[in-house]
């Protein structure tokens, strides 16, 4: 049975939120972190839920790299991205569990800051608020990508845009904000993380952002946030705009003669266009209009809905391991019958078998090394099928249970007598190994909103 309280955030541990636009790099980052290919597989991605959750641990201590698409993601809308940002925020409030940090990851051969981009500072500032905004840091990527001194040189301007304007970092900076280069490996991301951690641990108390006291502790509806308004703004200017928009096109096609079918039609097409997104937006401005209790009330029912697939999985895969260990245990009996049998002749000392034909000898020291090696070779066996279930399902959590299982298996090969792990000692180990690799959610059971 999954223990799931063993996968509860609590106070000891440490959350990094992890921002910015899609394709800056963010599942390479944590990828790089975690050992785990972040774009691929459950993590707590579903149709509803647009934020990923992974783990590592940085000496010793147990760090949750939260993933959140950038507002300028096609397959979820911003409302959605904003309404689980403030959901896990709030989370980490009446838990108590510590934010260690916000990362804004940013591409540094982007040749312009976009206009999404600008409003994800926007968005980032609000989320903060002036008191918390040494929180976030900005983490330049893609430096790899660079083929020449001119693009350095070039990269390097950029950089110093970003950081020394107001509309940009620089803003965040003159708040003791911080910015990195990760240089695309393991070991710069973790001297990133770790710089991170150090700066969370120097503080005397852990700060509480903008959106976590409007939300929690003043019970602000979300569209009342700075967040929200923020959002707000800009789906009203977007409003404006596409109503303006349908007054020209109708205006234009009142006054215009003589168009061919071909044009009304296109002009009609265009109409409807805008019609629609003036409803999305319209839509998306109501869905912004929510309580902390309506908000608290609808992503407990998604996580829960999704936490129950992830267990039901890990209890799957609990007793598949529960199974081998069954099968393990018949075969070792099954085999200590091939164990070769010799009678001392009484009172001489001398074995009867001394005199044993070549092939049968080699079948004797096979026989004897199958009989000492049951558990790590079938062990073998079972990492390479558990292997392959995760690559046939795309489950990395699977994949890297099986690869462990088959490194710890081949750990306990007897090639000689007297060498290898023992017998109970694989087993404590394929165990640890199966309770370390299940996918490792937010919590087990979040706290309501009161």
């Amino acid at each position: 049975m999954a223990r799931k309280t063993s996968h509860r955030m609590g106070p000891s541990d440490v959350v990094i939120l992890v921002m910015g636009m899609t394709g800056s790099g963010k599942s390479q980052f944590i990828s790089k972190l975690t050992g785990e290919n972040a774009g691929v597989g459950h993590s707590l991605t579903s149709s509803t839920i647009s934020l990923d959750l992974y783990s590592c641990v940085e000496n010793g201590q147990r760090i949750f790299l939260a993933d959140t698409p950038g507002f300028n993601d096609t397959q979820i809308s911003d409302v959605e991205i904003l309404k689980d940002i403030a959901f896990f925020l709030g989370q980490l409030h009446l838990r108590n569990v510590r934010l260690g940090g916000i990362l804004y990851l940013h591409s540094i051969t982007d040749n312009r800051v976009s206009g999404s981009a600008l409003r994800t500072f926007n968005m980032l500032r609000a989320l903060c608020g002036p008191q918390a905004l040494n929180c976030a840091a900005l983490v330049t990527t893609k430096w790899g990508a660079l083929r020449s001194p001119q693009d350095d040189l070039a990269a390097c301007d950029r950089e110093n845009e970003l950081k020394y304007t107001s509309n940009f970092w620089g803003s965040m900076r003159q708040h003791g904000s911080q910015s990195y280069r990760w240089l695309g490996s393991e070991a710069s991301a973790r001297s990133i993380v770790r710089e991170i951690i150090q700066t969370a641990c120097r503080r005397t108390f852990s700060p509480v952002l903008q959106i976590q006291r409007e939300l929690i502790d003043e019970k602000r509806p979300l569209d009342s946030t700075s967040a929200g308004r923020e959002m707000m703004k800009h789906y009203e200017d977007r409003c404006q705009k596409v109503k303006q928009g349908l007054d020209d096109l109708k205006s234009e096609l009142l006054s215009a003669s003589g168009l061919t079918r071909e044009e009304l039609n296109e002009g009609e097409a265009e109409i409807n266009r805008l019609v629609d997104e003036l409803s999305r937006t319209e839509t998306s401005q109501q869905e912004l209009r929510v309580s902390p209790r309506d908000l608290f009330d609808q992503k407990m029912g998604e996580y829960e809905e999704l936490y129950q697939g992830i267990w039901e999985e890990v209890e799957q895969e609990n007793q598949m391991v529960s199974d081998i260990g069954r099968r393990l245990s018949a075969f070792e009996q099954r085999l200590s019958h091939l164990e070769p049998k010799t009678n001392s002749a009484k009172g001489t000392g001398i074995a009867e078998n001394l005199s044993v034909p070549p092939r049968a000898g080699t079948w004797a020291r096979v026989r004897r090394f199958l009989k000492r090696n049951v558990l790590p070779l079938l062990g073998v066996l079972a990492g390479v099928g558990v292997v392959a279930a995760g690559a046939a399902v795309i489950n990395p959590p699977l994949i890297m249970a099986g690869a462990q299982l088959l490194a710890l298996s081949f750990t306990g090969v007897q090639w000689h007598t007297g060498q290898g792990v023992d017998g109970p000692d694989l087993i404590a180990g394929v165990e640890g190994v199966i309770r370390a690799c299940p996918p490792t959610p937010i919590a087990a059971g979040f706290r309501t909103y009161t």
